[in-house]
């Protein structure tokens, strides 16, 4: 019999798909500044830390399949909205870009971004238990 709940394998494997990310950033970033790598490995290099990202899509992906349908039917709720959030926000800041010359929204920093969404939209689209 596996002891642990759904949440908390969810929260392990997120665990660990975040220090993954963090490991890869900083050797990444470290071998960038200090090897100067070009070409393909350049390109290697710089996309490697999105890698664990995916992993983390797919962890919540998952985690969806093993809740009940209430919490499921939530957590997709959340997660629309949160999308629909940060697409908006993304979007208007690129008009904001083009036409107010603001300061460039890079765009590694989308997913954070969404997982703040998803916090704003988990406010608004709560359990009623």
């Amino acid at each position: 019999m596996n002891s642990l709940s759904v949440n908390a394998k969810y929260t392990l494997s997120i665990m660990v798909w975040m220090m993954l990310y963090v490991v890869i950033l900083v050797g990444t970033i470290s071998m960038i500044r200090d090897r100067h790598p070009t070409g393909l490995l350049l390109y290697i290099l710089s996309v490697a830390p999105a890698l664990p990202i995916g992993g983390t899509i797919f962890v919540f992906q998952r985690h969806l399949d093993k809740v009940d349908e209430y919490v499921r039917a939530i957590l997709t709720r959340r997660f629309i909205t949160a999308t629909g959030l940060t697409l908006f926000l993304c979007t208007a800041w690129g008009f904001l870009e083009n036409g107010a010359n603001v300061h460039h929204f890079s765009l590694y920093l989308v997913y954070p971004l969404f997982w703040i969404c998803f916090g704003v939209a988990s406010a608004f689209h709560r359990k009623i238990a």
